[in-house]
């Protein structure tokens, strides 16, 4: 015959007592710092589209940072790749205005920029920052925005670095050609959407980028 256990009164109390001198949790309070890069104003309609759809994501600065000789084909993939896999809340609708938007305003197709210092709180133009000097590779993919399109084990929108490093690996004159290919852009060889030339690179950055790529 099973028993009901009862709990006394006095270790009810005890245990009410307790939670109620326990110390209240107060959630972790951050003050961010105020965001200066802005979009570029503009009368096409992917403008306030940007706005609304990529900002609840991230600032005007990624798009800051992305190289200037970008062309439609990469906004495109740039658009897309938020949306899926990164699951951006925006419908497919609004994807032709925005990359409209971005490849008039910031890609190949732009035809003339605000002052973008102002626009942009003297932000740096993307071939500033590209032109460091240093030579460093990690430094020269983040200033050429190469990570956007890029990774070391999976396929982005072009292909995974040790891939590369895998179609040329053992093949004579192979840093010469990843240099070539990072310097002329295109399309075709690992896929339909173009990637950007990067002519402005010296001959000393392309060997170091050229030399970290065929090393993974």
């Amino acid at each position: 015959m099973h028993t009901t256990r009862q709990i006394p009164f006095r270790a009810w109390s005890l245990a009410l007592a307790a939670l109620a001198g326990a110390p209240a949790v107060h959630a972790l309070e951050i003050t961010l710092p105020p965001e200066t890069a802005r979009y570029t104003p503009s009368e096409l309609p992917g403008y306030q589209l940007v706005r609304q759809n990529c900002m609840t994501c991230h600032s005007a600065q990624y798009v800051l940072t992305q190289p200037p000789s970008s062309p439609r084909g990469y906004w495109d993939a740039t658009v897309r790749k938020m949306k899926k896999p990164f699951g951006a809340p925006f419908p497919d609708e609004d994807i032709p205005a925005m990359v409209d938007y971005l490849t008039r305003t910031y890609g190949a197709e732009r035809t003339a920029y605000a002052d973008r210092g102002a626009v942009q709180g003297n932000a740096p133009a993307p071939a500033a920052a590209a032109a460091t000097g240093s030579h460093d590779p990690q430094a020269l993919l983040t200033a050429n925005g190469c990570t956007a399109c890029h990774a070391v084990e999976k396929k982005v929108v072009g292909p995974a670095f040790k891939d590369v490093a895998a179609k040329y690996a053992n093949q004579p004159g192979a840093a010469a050609l990843v240099e070539q290919n990072i310097r002329a852009g295109g399309a075709g060889k690992w896929g339909q959407v173009p990637m950007p030339p990067y002519a402005g690179l010296s001959k000393d950055d392309l060997q170091s980028l050229a030399g970290w790529i065929l090393g993974r």
